[in-house]
């Protein structure tokens, strides 16, 4: 679901470290490589990483850091995500979970998509929303980890998912990523 993610970047040619938060970034003891980067304005930075070998088109892991410079805090976001979510529902099954601990929040999701009337793929996605001072200035900072499943195996990615969710929230809240303007 990243909705957030604009996928239609395939063809950029310069990826570029934006934040300053590295070329690969290490999850569940796979190496993930940036692969696109997005610069809109001053206010919004987006990074995405996959690991080796998968593209855009049909990945099964991504790791995503954006810096939202504002004001409005993470609450504002959280809230945003939440009413994307609840819009998804009318389309698609979804779930999601708000957690908050000491103003940082974890969203976790589960959406499956099933344009054409058939489920496509499954997606779980953490989110790990924070507020961070980047170059003196207020941002939210949001580490999002998503995994897909198609056709034949999303049912064994449904089954398998009380395993694993929390090693992913664990994980994805304990990694040191800390944003550098340059």
């Amino acid at each position: 679901m990243m909705i957030l993610t604009c996928v239609m970047a395939f063809a950029q040619e310069e990826v570029v470290d934006y934040l300053n938060v590295g070329k690969t970034l290490k999850f569940q003891g796979k190496k993930f490589e940036l692969k696109w980067c997005q610069h809109q304005n001053e206010a919004v930075y987006l990074q995405e990483w996959l690991p080796e070998g998968e593209t855009f088109d049909n990945y099964g892991q991504m790791l995503t850091v954006t810096l939202f410079f504002s004001e409005a805090g993470t609450v504002q976001y959280v809230e945003n995500m939440a009413q994307i979510l609840e819009k998804r529902k009318k389309t698609d099954c979804a779930y999601y979970y708000v957690h908050e601990k000491d103003g940082e929040y974890v969203i976790d999701f589960l959406v499956l998509d099933s344009a054409g009337g058939k489920v496509n793929f499954a997606e779980v996605g953490i989110n790990h929303c924070k507020p961070v001072i980047v170059n003196g200035k207020k941002a939210v900072q949001i580490n999002l980890y998503t995994r897909r499943a198609y056709g034949d195996d999303i049912n064994p990615f449904l089954e398998s998912l009380d395993d694993k969710t929390d090693d992913w929230i664990n994980e994805l809240t304990q990694m040191n990523i800390i944003c550098k303007m340059k």
